[in-house]
């Protein structure tokens, strides 16, 4: 299928979505930081979710998390309190990304032939011996 948007009118879709996304993420991550806690980390889960759905890859998502961390880090006063928001800035960077750790699994799965796979171990060799 031929996509009747001219290739630059793309580009700029795609910009303006990368820019909405790291927006998004970012004051989801400083909503976490101030204390949102499990509802914060649900929706790092679904930032996760939604940039699967949007086609971002993990590269977008760690620039989009950078940027929002070195954002925080400039507005932190002292040592300890930025540890504090880099070590909670990593458990939200971490939830956001398990989506793509369970895309990857289901699909490491599929490639050794066992979808029903449960306890989430990967057979190498076997992917390896297959390409």
């Amino acid at each position: 299928m031929v996509s009747s948007v001219p290739p630059r009118d793309t580009e700029l879709i795609v910009s303006a979505q990368r820019l909405l996304f790291s927006r998004r993420y970012r004051a989801a991550l400083l909503d976490y930081l101030l204390g949102n806690g499990e509802t914060g980390l649900s929706n790092a889960y679904d930032l996760g979710r939604s940039a699967i759905d949007e086609d971002f890859g993990l590269l977008q998502i760690l620039r989009a998390h950078q940027r929002a961390v070195n954002a925080v880090l400039e507005s932190t006063q002292n040592v300890p309190e930025s540890l504090k928001r880099l070590r909670a800035a990593e458990d939200f960077l971490m939830e956001t990304l398990s989506p793509f750790e369970m895309t990857y699994r289901g699909y490491v799965a599929l490639l050794e032939g066992d979808p029903a796979r449960t306890n989430g171990r990967t057979d190498r060799k076997k992917i390896r011996r297959r390409a």
